[in-house]
C-alpha cells in the first residue's frame, strides 16, 4: 500500500512540478504513516478489549460438568473369511434387490473462512510461503516431516502458579500482553501452506506450544495452545480435569470413543486421553469473543507432509497385466493411523493422495482405455478382490477402523467397506461411471450405473438401474450379489 502511495504522489509531482513541491510529498507520506499507526492501534485495542473481557470471565467460578463418553464406532460383524463365488452352479435369473433407504453422503468440509478472520485478527498470509526468521530469532522444529519456524517472542511466555480460576486468568493476561499476533499468523500461515485441516491444526498448535514451553508443565502448554486456537478463531475451552488442565474443542462432526461434555447444546470433546465416564470436568460457559469456528474432521485436500515413501506391489490374479506399484508417504499414514473415529462420510469425502492417484491412473488408466465398460469393470473388480488380503478390523486393529484410501496401500489387510470405497473410487476415476454403496448390517458392496446393457443382479435408485458389483465376493463377476443378501433390502449411500 505504501508503495502505491509513493508512486501516486511522485506521479502528481511530475505532472505539477510548480505547485506540488517535495515538502508536500513528505507531508502526505507523514500523514499516511500516522493513518497506518492509528489503524494498527485500533486493531490492537480491539484485540486487547476481547482479552480483557475474557480474563475477567475466567476469574469467575467454573462450573462442574459430568463427562460423557461417546459410543464406540458401531462394529460391523463381518465374516472372518470372505465369501467365494461358486461358478460351477448354474447362473440364475437376475434379482431385483429392494432398497430400504437412500441416503446422500454428506460433504464434510471446514466452515473456516480465514479472510474473514483477517478483518479482526490481523493479516492472514494467502500465499504458500511459510514465514522464516534467522536462526537466532526463531525456533525450528518438524511437523510430519515439514520444517516449521516460529518467532521467539512467546518463548517461555507463561508460568502458571496453580490451576485455579485466578491463576488461569492471570496466565491468559500474561499471554495477552506479549507480542502474540506474529505467532498466531505464523501458525495460520503453516496451516495454509501445508494444507492442514482443522484436526491437523489442533496437532500443530499443540506441537508449537510444546516447543515454545519445552521446560514447562503440561498445564502451561494447554493454556498456550488454547490461547493460540482462540486467537485463530476456534471455539475451544480450558478445563480442569483430575487435578490438571485439559483442552476441550467444539466439533461440528460426531467423534466416536471420545470423552465429551455438552454446553448450550454443543458437544465439546476432550483433546488427548480419555477420562473415566462421569469424571467431573470444571470449565466455563462463555466463549472467547471471536471463537466462532467449530473443528471440522473433514479432509478437503491432501496434507502437504514430507517423508520417506512406502512402496507396495499389487496384482490381479486373473488379469496379471492389472498391476500397481504404489507409493504412499509414511507421515501421511502416521497422520491417518491415530485419526479419531468419525462418521463414514469423513473417509468417503477425503481426497486420494497424488502419489496413489498417479500410481492408479498411470498403471490402470491405459489398461482399461478402449475396453468396454463391462470388461473394464470386471478387470477392476478382480483386482480389488484378489490383490488385497482380507481381514476384519477387529482382527487387525481390535476396533472398527474405516480406511482412508491411501491406507489400503500400506496395511497388510483390508475389509469389505475398504474394498467397496476403493472400487467405487476406481470406477468413478477410471470409467467415469456413477457408483453407489450398498450398506447392509454386516457388509458393504457397490453398485454401478453402466452406460451400456449389462445383465445381473441390480437395484433401482431414483429411476436408474445400478448393477451389483461386490469387491469382497471373491471370484464373482459384476452383476453377482452374495446369495445371503439377495433377499435383504439395501441401504443405499449416494455420492
Amino acid at each position: 500500500m505504501m508503495k502505491n502511495k509513493i508512486i501516486c504522489l511522485c506521479g502528481l509531482f511530475l505532472l505539477f512540478p510548480r505547485t506540488f513541491q517535495a515538502q508536500d510529498i513528505i507531508r502526505e507520506m507523514n500523514e499516511f504513516d500516522e493513518f497506518v499507526k492509528q489503524q494498527q492501534k485500533e486493531f490492537f485495542d480491539f484485540v486487547s478489549e476481547q482479552n480483557r473481557e475474557f480474563i475477567q470471565f475466567l476469574k469467575e467460578n467454573w462450573k462442574a460438568y459430568d463427562s460423557e463418553q461417546t459410543e464406540n464406532r458401531p462394529r460391523r460383524p463381518e465374516p472372518v473369511v470372505p465369501v467365494k463365488a461358486d461358478k460351477k452352479k448354474p447362473s440364475l435369473k437376475p434379482v431385483h434387490i429392494s432398497v430400504d433407504t437412500i441416503q446422500k453422503i454428506p460433504v464434510v468440509i471446514p466452515d473456516t473462512t480465514f479472510p474473514d478472520l483477517g478483518e479482526k485478527k490481523g493479516p492472514v498470509i494467502e500465499d504458500n510461503t511459510v514465514p522464516t526468521l534467522s536462526e537466532n530469532e526463531s525456533l525450528s522444529f518438524y511437523f510430519y516431516g515439514r520444517a516449521c519456524n516460529v518467532g521467539l517472542s512467546m518463548k517461555d511466555c507463561v508460568h502458571l502458579k496453580d490451576i485455579s480460576e485466578k491463576a488461569v486468568a492471570d496466565g491468559w493476561e500474561q499471554l495477552s500482553k506479549k507480542k502474540y499476533q506474529s505467532l498466531v499468523d505464523a501458525c495460520l500461515s503453516m496451516k495454509t501452506s501445508y494444507k492442514l485441516n482443522d484436526y491437523a491444526y489442533l496437532l500443530l498448535t499443540e506441537a508449537v506450544a510444546t516447543e515454545l514451553l519445552s521446560q514447562h508443565s503440561k498445564n502451561d502448554i494447554v493454556l498456550l495452545q488454547a490461547f493460540i486456537l482462540c486467537q485463530s478463531g476456534y471455539r475451544v475451552k480450558i478445563a480442569r480435569i483430575d487435578g490438571e488442565l485439559g483442552l476441550l474443542y467444539a466439533s461440528k462432526d460426531l467423534i466416536y470413543a471420545t470423552t465429551y461434555l455438552t454446553i448450550d447444546g454443543e458437544k465439546y470433546y476432550k483433546w488427548g486421553e480419555k477420562v473415566k465416564n462421569g469424571t467431573p470436568i470444571y470449565t466455563y460457559g462463555k466463549n472467547f469473543a471471536d471463537s466462532k469456528y467449530l473443528i471440522s474432521m473433514g479432509v478437503s485436500e491432501e496434507p502437504d507432509f514430507c517423508s520417506k515413501l512406502i512402496m507396495k506391489t499389487l496384482q490381479s490374479k486373473k488379469y496379471p497385466e492389472v498391476k500397481i506399484v504404489s507409493q504412499v508417504h509414511e507421515e501421511l499414514i502416521g497422520f491417518y493411523k491415530n485419526y479419531p473415529q468419525c462418521d463414514f462420510s469423513v473417509y468417503l469425502n477425503a481426497p486420494v493422495s497424488k502419489l496413489v492417484e498417479q500410481s492408479v491412473v498411470g498403471a490402470l488408466g491405459g489398461i482399461v482405455k478402449g475396453k468396454s465398460q463391462v470388461v473394464a469393470a470386471n478387470m477392476l473388480i478382480d483386482f480389488v478382490q484378489t490383490a488385497f488380503s482380507y481381514q476384519t478390523d477387529t482382527e487387525q486393529f481390535g476396533y472398527e477402523k474405516p480406511f482412508f484410501v491411501d491406507e489400503l496401500f500400506y496395511y497388510s489387510y483390508c475389509d469389505c467397506e475398504d474394498r467397496a470405497v476403493f472400487y467405487a473410487y476406481l470406477v468413478r476415476t477410471l470409467l467415469n461411471l456413477d457408483v453407489v454403496l450398498l450398506d447392509y448390517p454386516n457388509h458393504i458392496a457397490t453398485a454401478v450405473c453402466f452406460g451400456e446393457q449389462v445383465e445381473g443382479d441390480y437395484v433401482m435408485v431414483n429411476g436408474k438401474k445400478y448393477i451389483i458389483c461386490d469387491p469382497t465376493y471373491i471370484g464373482a463377476s459384476i452383476g453377482m450379489a452374495m446369495p445371503q443378501f439377495k433377499s435383504i433390502a439395501a441401504k443405499v449411500l449416494m455420492y
